[in-house]
This record gives C-alpha cells, sequence and structure tokens, in this order.
C-alpha cells in the first residue's frame, strides 16, 4: 500500500534546535512511529519501504535550516489558539494571456494513536467538515493520485478540480481557474483572493491531478492506478504529476479540448511548482511533491523549504515565462504568524512584493 503519511521528525532534528518560550509541552520522539512518511511509500518488487524525511534549507526570509530561532517540536493540537488552527491562502495570475485551472488538494490527520502528529485536533473535525474537507473514517482510505490516503483524515479538493462552477457569469464562475492578468495588475482567486482565505490548517497540500472524477479528461500524466493496493504498477514520478494547466488558443497543440475549442495544456514536467524542486543539507532535492505543515513550535527562521506555518500565510504566484533552463512556474511565499519570510518566490522570476 502506497500511503501520504507525515513526515518522520528524529530525536537529533529535536535535540539540535533552541527552544521557544512560551509553548507548553511538547511531544516526544517516539510520537513521530505512527505518521511514518510523507511522501509515498517507494513500491519496489511489491514491498512497500519507506524512509525518513530530509531536512531542507529556506530559500530566501529570515533564516534556514534547523539553526534558527524557534523549536521544531510539537504540541497538542488541542491546546493550539484559535489563530493558530488556521492558515490564510491566496493565489494569483500574472499570465496577461492564459487562464488557469489548477487543482489544489488539501489533506489533515486527526490527531491521535495512528497519527501523533496529526494537525486536528479531534473535537475540530466540524471545524474542518463545514469548511468543505471530506472526512475518512478510521482505517477508510481515499485514492488521490498516486497516493493512498487513510483515515482517520479529512481531504478537501477544491471545486472538486472543476474549471467553472454553477452561478455567476464570466470571471465571476470560475472555480479552480484564474482569469489572466490584466496587464501589470495580477488577478486574484475568486475564493483564495488577495485577502487571502482563512483555511483549517492540513498536514500537506498537494499540486497534483487525482486522476479521477471530474479531472479525469483533463490529466496527461499517468497516476498509479490503485495507489491503496500494493502490488501494482507504479505511474509517473510523484514529482511530475499534473498540479495545473493554461488555458488558452496558442499552447501546445496537443491535448483536450475539454474546455473548450483551443484548450490546451503543458506537460507536466513544465507545470510541477511544489516540494521537489526544494535542497536538503547535503545538495541533494527532498522529493516530496507536497508541502507540509512544519512543527507547531517552528518559525520563519527555521521553516524548511517545502514547509508552511500555522497561523501563517501561503502566496501562490502563476507565471508563463519560457526560460532555458526552466525555472518552476507555480511560485509561493511562505509566510510565519508573525509575518515573517521562511520561503521566497523563486528569484529567476522577478516576482516582487
Amino acid at each position: 500500500m502506497r500511503s501520504l503519511r507525515g513526515a518522520v521528525r528524529t530525536c537529533v532534528a529535536m535535540l539540535v534546535v533552541t527552544g521557544l518560550v512560551g509553548l507548553g509541552g511538547t511531544t516526544g520522539c517516539g510520537a513521530a512511529e505512527g505518521l511514518s512518511l510523507l511522501i509515498p511509500g517507494l513500491l519496489i518488487g511489491g514491498v512497500v519501504t519507506t524512509g525518513e524525511e530530509t531536512g531542507g534549507t529556506t530559500t530566501g526570509g529570515t533564516g534556514g535550516g534547523f539553526f534558527g530561532g524557534g523549536t521544531r517540536t510539537n504540541i497538542d493540537p488541542c491546546a493550539e489558539p484559535q489563530a493558530r488552527k488556521f492558515v490564510r491562502i491566496s493565489m494569483r495570475n500574472l499570465d496577461t494571456l492564459d487562464h488557469i485551472h489548477y487543482f489544489l488538494i488539501l489533506i489533515a490527520y486527526v490527531n491521535g494513536e495512528t497519527y501523533p502528529e496529526g494537525a486536528v485536533c479531534p473535537d475540530d473535525i466540524a471545524l474542518y467538515t463545514s469548511f468543505g474537507y471530506e472526512e475518512i473514517e478510521d482505517g477508510a482510505t481515499r485514492e488521490l493520485g498516486n497516493y493512498c490516503i487513510v483515515g482517520p483524515a479529512l481531504v478537501y479538493f477544491h471545486q472538486a478540480g472543476r474549471f467553472r462552477r454553477s452561478g455567476g457569469t464570466g470571471a465571476a464562475s470560475l472555480g479552480s481557474a484564474i482569469a489572466p492578468a490584466q496587464g501589470t495588475n495580477a488577478t486574484f482567486d475568486n475564493f483564495f483572493n488577495s485577502s487571502g482565505a482563512l483555511v483549517p490548517v492540513p498536514n500537506s497540500i498537494l499540486w497534483h491531478n487525482p486522476g479521477t472524477g471530474d479531472g479525469v479528461a483533463l490529466k496527461i500524466s499517468r497516476s498509479a492506478p490503485t495507489p491503496c493496493t500494493a502490488g501494482t504498477a507504479a505511474g509517473e514520478d510523484d514529482c511530475a504529476q499534473d498540479a495545473f494547466y493554461y488555458v488558452d488558443a496558442s499552447d501546445r497543440p496537443t491535448g483536450t479540448i475539454q474546455l473548450g475549442p483551443g484548450s490546451t495544456r503543458r506537460v507536466p514536467d513544465e507545470i510541477q511548482g511544489t516540494g521537489c524542486e526544494c535542497g536538503g543539507f547535503d545538495g541533494n532535492l527532498i522529493t516530496q511533491a507536497t508541502q507540509i505543515l512544519a512543527p507547531s513550535g517552528a518559525t520563519a527562521s527555521n521553516a524548511e523549504c517545502n514547509e508552511f506555518l500555522r497561523g501563517g500565510a501561503i502566496e501562490y504566484v502563476f507565471v508563463r515565462e519560457d526560460t532555458v533552463p526552466a525555472f518552476p512556474q507555480l511560485l509561493w511565499r511562505v509566510r510565519d504568524q508573525s509575518g515573517s519570510i521562511g520561503h521566497d518566490f523563486d528569484s529567476r522570476s522577478g516576482v516582487g512584493p
């Protein structure tokens, strides 16, 4: 079984950082055992293998690595103040020619014996379901792309990947889509707007097309057909799964016209812009196609490249710049609760404040 689980936090990682006063109790080193992996297990000869998370550094902001301020330990999510049970998310399109059709999936695990690092206090499940998360009962599963989500968990798939939602006309009808920018003025998503939407905090964020339901006709990359079953053939690499499309009349000549005449899209290796591009301490990439929730005591100064923080904010920006070598076309900036930057936009993009 290929499963998406929280990242291992080793005793070494916990002990080498400095303390942060006033956070209260922390979990012990053994508490990570049930939440062993964020990325799927590697399917090798029908056997699922697991491995630890690779440490990373920030790109821009107020420091990096494990050696900044703050502590990389967790506290019980039930002890978190209300403001830290959310993260504020905004999205904007800087491409003046193309609509963006995106596939955003948020996954949160219920804290308990199965998931000792789960972000969700059991008493807060209603907070998540009222926002639009779907509850996965304990032991039940949900397949998304190459991932098997095992309950108790909650999954939010924005507009189920639908390009348009019912009601409204023109740009007002856009669902999981953002209209082109107007000159130098970016166009913001209708839901994740310039003010940002307050989202009950997930454990991980996937920018993938799950390949089922509404998004199936729009998919290019091949997902694992049954990720919850061990021994099945693997699909495309996790880092190459579709995350979003440009929707216009002049893109590459191959592709679907599901969104209307001329609507095509790019190939996966040009559009993935999340955790797989992050570098670790040893210079190797962190091969996680997800963004993950930092430990509750972390701050911008010691957040890793693919992490976001409780009570903070994530700004997503879509661009379209055909350069060689290419840089990610989905950019993001992460702030902690104080407003300090833990991860900044790729400097090659020229995207400013």
